[in-house]
Parts: C-alpha cells; structure tokens; sequence
C-alpha cells in the first residue's frame, strides 16, 4: 500500500471510530506516542485500548488535514482537531476542544511501523477547563 493510500485509511478508521481498525493498520510490535503527555503505547492491543479511551474523553473528535509532506519513509499532517470534552462523572460540564497538531507517520513495508502526536498541553489543558 502507497504511503497516501495508509494514511487516508489511519484517518478513515478514526472517523468511524474503529480503533480495531486503526490499530490493524500498524506492525503487529507498532507505537504511538502522545508526546505532549509523554506517553508511548505499544502493539495493536494497547493502540486500540488507548483510542477507545479518547473517543470516550473526545467521542464527537474529528481531524481537518492541512497538507502531507513526505520524506522518504516519513510523512508529517498537519491537522486541526475539533471536538467536545466529555469529562467523566455525573453533572460534568462538556466543553468544546480546538487544537492545532502535527501527526508523524512512521512507515515501513506498507504498514504503520510508528505515530507520534503533537499538540499543545497547555492549550488543551485551558480549554478543559
């Protein structure tokens, strides 16, 4: 598969909500690293497991691309990211997220061999409340 090709298809997945199938698109040893948190999940179980957690804080998330640059085997997306914060507990209040942000696509052998993600912590963490 061409790097477009996997890269419409990691972005498709996460518009249908299929971390099952955004974690498939990954080697089987696969990482993804949030590096404003400074955390890194590792195989296709834990990536799957770490997206079902955000679409419960993000379930209405959706991702804007604004260009592609490749660089080998390399490709950087620009992104603006929209969605409401859906705190847990009883009587929480949701608020509306906007964030700026730069996936990372590491690829090899026509798979995701890695991610990282870029954004603003403290942005995200203001706008929270």
């Amino acid at each position: 598969m061409d790097h477009a090709a996997l890269i419409d298809r990691f972005y498709a997945a996460y518009a249908g909500r299929d971390a099952d199938g955004a974690a498939a698109l990954y080697h089987p040893d696969g990482w993804h690293e949030e590096v404003a948190m400074s955390k890194r999940r590792e195989g296709r179980e834990a990536l799957a497991g770490g997206l079902n957690g955000f679409w419960r804080m993000l379930p209405d998330a959706a991702w804007e691309r604004r260009g592609y640059v490749r660089a080998a085997d390399t490709v950087a997306v620009p992104y603006h990211m929209t969605g409401t914060f859906t705190p847990k507990g009883e009587g929480a209040t949701r608020r509306p997220i906007a964030l700026d942000g730069v996936h990372l696509f590491e690829i090899r052998d026509g798979l995701l061999a890695g991610t990282r993600d870029m954004w603003d912590l403290d942005l995200f963490r203001a706008q929270m409340g």
